[in-house]
């Protein structure tokens, strides 16, 4: 049920235009262009890492040193922050979109961040895609840690899904909630390692800054896929404890509050 209803949502977002489901490639595609256009074209900006940082495993020298990969670089992290922001921003107003399901008691309304999350998934899987093929066109194969690259999904998936059974939940009682965390997912943009390495923060912000679990997650990943180099596991093993933990306790307190989503909405 939540496949068939989440790849119904990506239908009728394209339904009724000329390209049709083409628009799951075109669109991270013309995106990509852009961020290449703009960052390494433009400001011919380097990802300024240096160091044991700025070489593969393989002792190959990394993209650091090339304008051209940074658009990549900052489309990789553009691309997992989207989406975990994509979800976030739909789940407050995601019952009240629903009403019709809260008022069917039989419908399990809890699966619908499921829906959102698969639905946001299949869009990422499109974005990566041409983000792979791009990358191996231009720079070859990556390394094989790339297959590990699961584990970085995984906390992703299920930290988004904990925060999704939060703000759904407070949504129906807090209608102001939707413009609070388009404000705080713009913000995580920038204090999240997507335009610049965490190797930029300044020192004394690093043990505040190591709180934000994209900062792990989104340097792991371009370790992965562009410097073939293994992730911090001891902080992704933690990134991946919280983000069981927000999950189970977004689940009971939505569990916990669904019982009066009927007299609200």
């Amino acid at each position: 049920m939540i496949a068939r209803l989440a790849w119904r949502r990506v239908q009728s977002r394209y339904r009724g235009s000329m390209l049709g489901a083409a628009w799951l490639v075109v669109q991270p595609a013309l995106l990509l262009a852009v961020y290449t256009l703009v960052f390494s074209l433009v400001f011919e900006a380097k990802w300024g890492v240096s160091g044991a940082e700025a070489w593969s495993a393989d002792g190959t020298r990394a993209l650091v040193d090339d304008p051209f990969a940074f658009g990549l670089l900052v489309y990789s992290g553009v691309l997992l922050l989207s989406f975990f922001s994509d979800c976030v921003n739909e789940a407050p107003r995601l019952m009240l979109d629903h009403e019709r399901f809260i008022v069917q008691v039989r419908f399990p309304v809890e699966i619908l961040p499921w829906v959102s999350l698969v639905s946001s998934f299949y869009l990422f899987l499109a974005g990566a895609a041409v983000l792979l093929v791009t990358t191996v066109a231009l720079y070859g194969l990556p390394s094989t840690l790339v297959l590990v690259f699961p584990l970085i999904l995984i906390p992703l998936a299920f930290l988004t899904l904990g925060v999704c059974w939060f703000l759904s939940s407070l949504g129906v009682y807090f209608r102001d909630l939707s413009q609070l965390t388009v404000m705080a997912t713009t913000a995580l943009l920038f204090l999240s390692p997507v335009f610049y390495p965490a190797s930029r923060v300044p020192e004394a912000l690093r043990g505040v800054y190591a709180l934000n679990p994209f900062a792990t997650l989104l340097e792991g990943s371009k370790s992965l896929l562009f410097f073939g180099h293994a992730p911090d596991w001891v902080a992704l093993a933690v990134v991946t404890f919280v983000s069981f933990a927000v999950a189970g306790l977004g689940h009971a307190w939505f569990m916990y509050t669904r019982r009066g989503f009927a007299d609200v909405v």
